[in-house]
């Protein structure tokens, strides 16, 4: 950073960058070197003592994020960010909604965070039953709003509802 009394943040960001991108095969280096085999240690501990259950090894094969590959995550979410950015500006904000799917939108952002979406995120399946629900509310809300006024109206006087209730007879000649 430039010795200055002010440095803007997209200096410092630049700056840091730079930096992670310098260290980030030495960080690599070391994370494979140390955290792996602590990592299978750990886990093997809590396989013996039952606290987690045994893992296929040819199925579940955990992996450690760092360095150069956490940098990769982070140029996603930029990426990311900056196309519905520049999509929201030039064409609007409505484009956002009508071309870009916004569950694959946060599950990719949230990737790039390194962070899990599952139950975290409500699934397509979730949505539509909250909107059926929904929906649902709305119609008893609506059937209840007109049932109150039929109960309002002239129709449903007590004089009126009794003279209904009557078998109607044709007048009689005199």
């Amino acid at each position: 950073m430039r010795n200055a009394e002010r440095v803007t943040a997209e200096e410092v960001r630049l700056t840091q960058l730079e930096l992670e991108q310098q260290l980030g095969g030495i960080f690599s280096l070391l994370t494979t070197s140390f955290l792996i085999p602590y990592l299978d240690r750990t886990l093997l501990v809590l396989q013996r003592t039952n606290e987690l259950p045994k893992l296929p090894k040819d199925l579940i094969r955990p992996s450690i994020v760092a360095g150069v590959n956490a940098l990769g995550r982070g140029q996603d979410r930029e990426a990311l960010t900056m196309f519905m950015g520049t999509i929201a500006q030039t064409i609007g904000p409505q484009a956002l909604g009508q071309f870009i799917n916004p569950l694959e939108a946060i599950k990719r952002l949230a990737a790039a965070q390194g962070i899990d979406v599952l139950n975290l995120v409500k699934t397509e399946e979730q949505m539509a039953g909250e909107k059926e629900e929904m929906e649902q509310k709305q119609q008893q809300a609506t059937l209840l709003q007109q049932a109150g006024q039929f109960a309002n109206s002239k129709l449903a006087d007590s004089e009126n509802m009794q003279a209904m209730a009557q078998p109607q007879q044709p007048p009689q000649p005199e």
